[in-house]
């Protein structure tokens, strides 16, 4: 067996172990002891949790000159930062028990977020690969997960009802796009902006992306009549932020305690009162994802909100723990030996990370069919038989 033959038949064996073994589930959390000294989110990969191997030459040489060169590097770096907020946001999900649902609905509700998560990293792959148009079609998917998120989100909350969610999983929920535009946000003044916002992008992306495009649009004006990386591709970072940026509004709206940080451990050890608080890291992190003036603009509203008010009170009526109180709380049996204070939060904040994106989908029922079997009634002579009988 030569060289080459080795190296396809070990790739080969790799993707056969990944397709008939565990489903392998990447969560991360970033812990940050200055935060408001660090003047870098950090490196893309780690950010993302993906291998820098399981680049593509291309890919990698792009990172390469988005990290390194000064032309592009300040915009990059706000980039991540507002990925890493991105990121942040699930730290605030929680699961009260209602009505409309089962057990599995407090997770099941994060669906779409997830989704959503999964489609933005492919989305940076293909930006750092040059693959333009395959970029616009995900950055609309990604809108309009964004969007099924919080409108589902504030649609709980007001019926205190999770059937949205379970409508949705049986195929049963398919409200229009100006229905979930206009119940994603509050209606005060203050969203009115980020609504507009969010029309206009969904409306750009339909005409320019989801369906077929004017040659104004075209992709082939980057500079290459094939897909591959080029200069102007490189600056896919400023396309995708344009959307990033008001997706982020309507969750800073919808989570408004993402601004205010507390000292978890403090009051709760590592028994964590999952999706109410933030810790110092997190919300540094949302303020480093937006410039000063728009950050007072959402950290004042947020302070007018019931939320801030009830789940503040909340924390102040708890007692303070001791540090060996807080240790006290560490679950050895599922989470090994303590190590220190700041690792097992670490550890606990990525463990509730992999639960929610693992539990949120819903695991395929039935078996994909074989390949072979569907090529041979998709074709012609069987499709015509019986195409009609198909509903």
């Amino acid at each position: 067996m030569t060289e080459k033959q080795n190296i396809h038949s070990s790739f080969l064996k790799e993707l056969i172990d990944k397709s008939t073994g565990w489903r392998k589930v990447c969560a991360n959390y970033q812990y940050i002891t200055n935060p408001k000294e660090s003047q870098d989110a950090g490196d893309l990969c780690s950010i993302l949790c993906i291998e820098n191997e399981h680049l593509s030459k291309v890919a990698a040489d792009s990172l390469k000159i988005l990290e390194g060169d000064e032309e592009f590097n300040l915009h990059w770096k706000d980039f991540k930062w507002k990925l890493l907020a991105y990121l942040t946001i699930q730290d605030l999900f929680s699961g009260p028990i209602l009505k409309g649902g089962n057990e599995l609905s407090l997770f099941r509700q994060w669906y779409f977020y997830y989704e959503a998560k999964y489609i933005l990293i492919e989305a940076i792959l293909c930006g750092l690969n040059g693959f333009t148009a395959s970029l616009g079609l995900l950055m609309r998917l990604f809108l309009e997960f964004s969007l099924l998120q919080n409108y589902s989100l504030r649609k709980i909350k007001q019926t205190m009802d999770y059937s949205v969610i379970t409508d949705y999983f049986k195929k049963t929920f398919n409200p229009n796009w100006s229905t979930i535009i206009k119940g994603c946000l509050p209606s005060d003044n203050f969203c009115k902006p980020i609504r507009k916002r969010l029309t206009i992008h969904l409306t750009g992306l339909s005409e320019t992306a989801a369906h077929p495009y004017r040659p104004l649009h075209s992709p082939k004006h980057l500079g290459s009549f094939i897909p591959e990386q080029t200069l102007e591709g490189l600056f896919f970072s400023f396309r995708m932020s344009v959307i990033l940026e008001p997706v982020l509004w309507m969750y800073l709206v919808n989570f408004p305690m993402l601004f205010h940080s507390v000292d978890i451990q403090k009051k709760f050890g590592f028994n964590y009162p999952v999706g109410l608080f933030i810790d110092r890291t997190g919300a540094e992190i949302i303020r480093r994802s937006m410039s000063e003036e728009d950050y007072n603009h959402f950290y004042n509203y947020s302070k007018n909100t019931q939320t801030y008010d009830d789940l503040m009170s909340f924390f102040e009526s708890r007692p303070d723990l001791s540090e060996d109180e807080i240790k006290a709380t560490w679950d050895t049996k599922n989470d090994g030996d303590f190590k220190d204070l700041i690792l097992g939060h670490c550890m606990q904040m990525s463990k509730l990370r992999a639960i929610g994106e693992t539990m949120a989908l819903e695991p395929r029922e039935e078996p994909p069919s074989s390949i072979d079997q569907l090529t041979d009634n998709l074709a012609f002579n069987k499709w015509r038989k019986y195409y009609k009988n198909i509903k």
